[in-house]
């Protein structure tokens, strides 16, 4: 056999399954099979692939062995000359395989091959070209000085910028998401990959093994592959930080002398420190940057009004500093926090989200102000003029900083977005009833038509760049009916960055693709969307949770012959205040793995009636309806219905 293709799959059932139909494309009338080993998987990746792809080799494992130990599980069976690993966030043209085997073919010394990876958007990927980690080369990707300086040679050598993005050479690592090796070359090297690696650097040791053995790393950029899921997706995380330089210390400690794997240790040692401390920052700001500008134009704003009603109209002696240092603070905090309960901060941006965060946060502050001491008072015209002044301050500076580009959020009549679909007629009418499915789904504005039509079409796809940019349309569907994969890559790079792709398949439910290299990858989908996975909707049920414990605990003593159990039931309200339990859970006796993960409940989320219990298949179906459609109304209603339950658990 010449070829065996290996993916390991972990919960990207869709990613997989665009990935599968295109390696089966350029498997065509090539002696080949595909091994997917699935790391126990809960989004039926497996059933997937025994539907739909019955002749792939399907592994299934009772746990994650994760990437290394999976991948030599699918090189125990392999039969092929060449064995490509391959990750399922990856989609390859039709002549990928011919074009590379030929390669592998016509070049003896190769022990293994990468090609030019793409992100979703067409572009160039980095890390398609490696260097071995010297302690230069580690210091710079350790700390992120490469990323200062990404065309220096010398400061971004680990991403090999020494060889250009069209030039075939020889390199020290390739990337393990697309790596077709020699099998032969790969015995001699000392076998596949590492397991002591649970992920990331096994790359980076079979390519270290293979050139050691007296192979060649190819970096091969005639041919291309579309990474959605690339690096950069997770460099910035603290836990990606950790693991990714926990294994190359592992890389270090195997291949290098202890002297200098010592001194190695101790410089990624400081660089986790650094790269830790520099992402927390970046990710803060990220985070917080539109609360900290809210909260200074709110200061601004609350000062200004201060000093206008006490020197302008009121003609006042000047408030105390020590008054104003007391009471500002807690004023801003106020405001923001009713921001952030009442969604401000939350996609999609809404001006009516702010207009209610600024009356409910000052009604909160009138009402915190009327408890405050005599010498703290000194004006409730000061706050409601503050609330007036600083909605309409907040609303205009938000519209004009977000088109000037400085505050990134989505505005809410900006969605959806405008879009086409590649396709021929039949295919296009298909397509387009499935997307009406599809929560969020972008506006159609027409078809494009992959092949030379001029009748109910916008355009034909040599004009597909022009339409794009005329129209202000933003998003390109293509569906993979009549179109090539070849088309689609040919296309994605001709029109650029500026569009989002999504890639359809004939008879799927999905719409598989990403925004960039620097996001996970993303997808429409009709299958089932749950509110209890949006985290606006989980912030809601803890208020509604804390609110509900504080409002049992003060009506208590008039109330308490209602429950069942009271003293269960109060010491409930401390369970739920403590974050241990929520007032409404999913019913019991029936797994919720596949639903999103919330703390166990003192009511499940049904009408209770004493003597009757819903049988295990009612109860799985009352889970996935209260996970699908929860609001906080939800709650509200069946504590008021089930209040003498309360005391459960």
């Amino acid at each position: 056999m010449k070829l065996s293709v290996i993916i390991v799959n972990y919960n990207v059932k869709y990613f997989l399954e665009v990935c599968l139909h295109s390696v089966f494309r350029a498997a065509a009338g090539i002696d080949a099979e595909v091994i997917v080993v699935d790391n126990n998987s809960e989004d039926d990746s497996c059933k997937m692939v025994r539907e739909h792809f019955p002749s792939a080799i399907l592994i299934e494992n009772t746990d994650n062995k994760g990437f290394s130990k999976a991948n030599n599980q699918g090189v125990a069976i392999a039969k092929g000359e060449y064995i490509l690993f391959l990750n399922p966030d990856t989609v390859m043209p039709e002549d990928f395989l011919a074009k590379t085997l030929a390669y592998m073919d016509a070049h003896p010394e190769a022990g293994a091959l990468g090609p030019r990876l793409i992100d979703g958007k067409g572009q160039f990927a980095p890390d398609s070209k490696k260097s071995f980690p010297s302690l230069s080369v580690a210091i710079f990707k350790t700390t992120g000085i490469n990323k200062l300086f990404p065309a220096s040679s010398y400061f971004n050598k680990y991403y090999a910028v020494h060889v250009g993005e069209r030039q075939t050479a020889a390199v020290d690592v390739l990337s393990g998401c697309c790596m077709l090796v020699r099998k032969s070359a790969m015995d001699t090297a000392g076998g596949p990959f590492d397991e002591d690696y649970f992920m990331y650097c096994e790359d980076v040791d079979l390519s270290y093994r293979i050139e050691k053995a007296g192979y060649k790393n190819i970096y091969y950029p005639e041919v291309d592959l579309i990474h959605y899921k690339g690096e950069s997706t997770r460099k910035m995380t603290l836990s990606y930080v950790r693991i990714f330089n926990e294994a190359l210390v592992t890389f270090v400690k195997k291949h290098y002398s202890k002297k200098d794997a010592s001194l190695f240790v101790l410089f990624i040692n400081v660089g986790i420190v650094l790269r830790a401390v520099l992402g927390t920052v970046k990710r803060g700001l990220k985070v917080f940057h539109m609360p900290l500008f809210d909260a200074l134009i709110l200061l601004v704003t609350l000062w200004g009004i201060k000093n206008f009603w006490v020197e302008e109209v009121k003609n006042l002696m000047p408030i105390h500093p020590s008054a104003v240092y007391a009471t500002f603070p807690v004023y801003i905090a106020l405001w923001l926090l009713s921001f952030y309960f009442n969604g401000v901060y939350d996609q999609p941006y809404r001006a009516l989200k702010v207009v209610r965060g600024m009356l409910v946060g000052t009604t909160a502050i009138l009402a915190y102000y009327g408890l405050l001491p005599p010498e703290l008072r000194y004006s409730r015209a000061i706050i409601i003029f503050t609330g007036f002044a600083g909605t309409a301050v907040l609303l205009g500076l938000h519209e004009l900083l977000y088109r000037l580009g400085i505050l990134r959020f989505i505005p809410y009549d900006k969605l959806p977005r405008k879009a086409v679909i590649v396709a021929d007629e039949h295919a296009y009418h298909k397509t387009a009833a499935i997307l009406q499915q599809v929560h969020y789904a972008p506006e159609l504005s027409g078809r494009i038509s992959p092949k030379e039509e001029h009748h109910g079409v916008l355009a034909t796809l040599p004009q597909m760049k022009q339409v794009l940019y005329t129209t202000g349309i933003n998003e390109v569907i293509f569906c993979i009916n009549g179109l090539s994969y070849a088309d689609v890559f040919s296309q994605m790079q001709h029109c650029g960055k500026e569009y989002e792709y999504k890639i359809h398949l004939p008879g799927s439910q999905s719409f598989v693709g990403s925004n960039s290299s620097s996001t996970s990858g993303d997808l429409y989908t009709i299958d089932r969307r749950f509110n209890l996975a949006d985290f606006a909707q989980l912030r809601n049920k803890r208020l509604v949770d804390i609110a509900g414990a504080f409002l049992f605990m003060i009506f208590f003593p008039f109330t308490f012959f209602m429950v069942k159990r009271p003293g269960t039931f109060f010491g409930n309200c401390f369970r739920v205040l403590s974050g241990r339990l929520t007032w409404v859970g999913y019913a019991s006796s029936v797994s919720a793995n596949h639903l999103p993960p919330i703390r166990k409940g003192a009511i499940e989320p049904y009408n209770i009636l004493a003597g009757y219990e819903p049988t295990r298949e009612v109860k799985a179906q009352i889970n996935k309806a209260y996970a699908q459609h929860y609001a906080p109304l939800t709650d509200i209603t069946l504590l008021l219905k089930n209040y003498k339950y309360l005391g459960g658990v």
